[in-house]
């Protein structure tokens, strides 16, 4: 849900209304510093104060989520299209995030640094010449930790990014693409190739790795495509599990 896109709709009504944001809180009962958060997109109304709060702004329900004024051709679509929205938005939050693998590779790294800084400490007491190999190594291990972290903030920052300024496609997982080259036990790495359509066009996304089970399936994954709408081809993919 676009919670700036409405927050901004929040504020367009209540002036349309000419409301200042304590007269619309001191309406609803609330302070004025939830109605400022609304409107800045850094929350949402309680359930219990969404009908209230459309019939002071002399909105429909359907217009708030929207998070713009509706004519009555488009309303039957708009109403479709935010259920389907909410339909979306509750299945995601029955699944699991599956892990990213250089967020698995970073706290690897970092777990290993410290027990080779701590092993080489204690290990000092007893034989001088052991700390300077093992500062050695902790350095390695530092600098792989600081190139994963490097690449999950800068991918954590274009999925954000792309959350609030683009398009989230309905995708259809077609691939599950293994890479040989990390596997550990029963956990592998694989990127998930997927399809969707945008304005009739089909495009292609290939994800970043993410560490799985050999045993999970593709019918066990869901993937949300959020795209640049100026330039498909600019995307970032985001991976859920189901519990079972």
């Amino acid at each position: 849900m676009d919670q700036k896109g409405i927050g901004a709709f929040i504020a367009q009504c209540r002036k349309e209304k000419n409301l200042t944001q304590m007269q619309l809180a001191e309406t609803l009962g609330i302070t004025n510093q939830a109605v400022s958060k609304w409107e800045n997109g850094r929350g949402m109304p309680d359930v219990s104060l969404l009908q209230p709060l459309c019939d002071v702004l002399g909105i429909s329900l359907n217009e708030l989520f929207s998070g713009e004024h509706i004519s009555a051709e488009e309303y039957k679509g708009k109403a479709e299209e935010n259920i389907s929205r909410l339909f979306k938005e509750k299945q995601i939050a029955n699944l699991r995030p599956v892990k990213y693998l250089f967020s698995v590779c970073a706290n690897a790294a970092l777990f290993v640094a410290v027990i080779e800084l701590a092993v080489g400490l204690v290990g000092n007491f007893f034989n001088s010449t052991i700390l300077e190999p093992m500062l050695i190594n902790v350095s390695v291990w530092l600098m792989l930790f600081l190139a994963s972290m490097s690449k999950l903030v800068y991918d954590r920052n274009r999925l954000k990014k792309l959350k609030h300024s683009g398009a989230c496609m309905d995708s259809e997982i077609e691939d599950m693409i293994p890479a040989a080259w990390i596997r550990v036990g029963n956990y592998v790495t694989c990127r998930i190739a997927c399809g969707f359509i945008y304005e009739g066009k089909e495009y292609k996304a290939v994800s970043n790795y993410y560490v799985l089970t050999q045993f999970t399936r593709k019918e066990d994954l869901y993937v949300n495509v959020y795209i640049n709408k100026e330039n498909p081809a600019k995307y970032s993919v985001e991976l859920f599990q189901t519990g079972r």
